[in-house]
């Protein structure tokens, strides 16, 4: 658990020093959202003309795997916490500019690569440490000003670690966000 996030975090600062200043397409910035996974606070980093990656923390949602199936409970009492890191190919950012349309915020449609791990908390069944592996189709957009929409469907493997076990899982995700620096 300490080398995945010890990876992450060295990850983070060698794409910081090599990522490229992309003002015509996609920001940077930091950003809270608010959906059914919980509050989470995120950083999305432009690593190309087409390509953002994206690294949070947050709290909401846990993940398990009970005989052969994946089971995912939001405990508003008992948040799990949990880090998520998102590789996103915004596939039409070029046209979306193209035809004047709001690019702000990283708007357009993508397909992603994320990993999210969930600490999960002991003795509580159905809030495991868990692993969700996934590729997804999703869409982001400008709400006005500083707020953003986001939502997305795909396809996962959930490796359920308290368990040692883990099944292929649909997807799907919304959030609102808010623009914070």
């Amino acid at each position: 658990m300490k080398k995945t996030i010890l990876v992450i975090l060295l990850s983070t600062l060698g794409f910081n020093a090599n990522a490229q200043n992309n003002r015509n397409n996609l920001e940077k910035f930091g950003k809270a959202e608010l959906g059914f996974h919980g509050l989470i606070l995120g950083y999305e980093l432009p690593v190309s003309n087409k390509f953002v990656w994206e690294n949070a923390f947050g709290l909401g949602m846990g993940m398990s795997v009970d005989n052969n199936i994946a089971t995912y409970t939001l405990d508003l009492i008992r948040p799990v916490p949990s880090l998520k890191s998102r590789l996103k190919f915004v596939y039409n950012i070029n046209k979306r500019k193209e035809k004047g349309k709001n690019i702000v915020n990283n708007a357009g449609n993508y397909i992603a690569l994320q990993t999210k791990y969930s600490f999960g908390i002991s003795g509580i069944r159905s809030l495991n440490s868990a692993m969700l592996s996934e590729l997804h189709w999703g869409i982001q957009r400008n709400l006005g000003g500083r707020f953003i929409f986001n939502t997305h469907i795909g396809l996962g493997y959930l490796q359920d670690f308290n368990f040692n076990s883990g099944v292929f899982s649909p997807t799907i995700g919304f959030s609102f966000g808010y623009r914070i620096f």
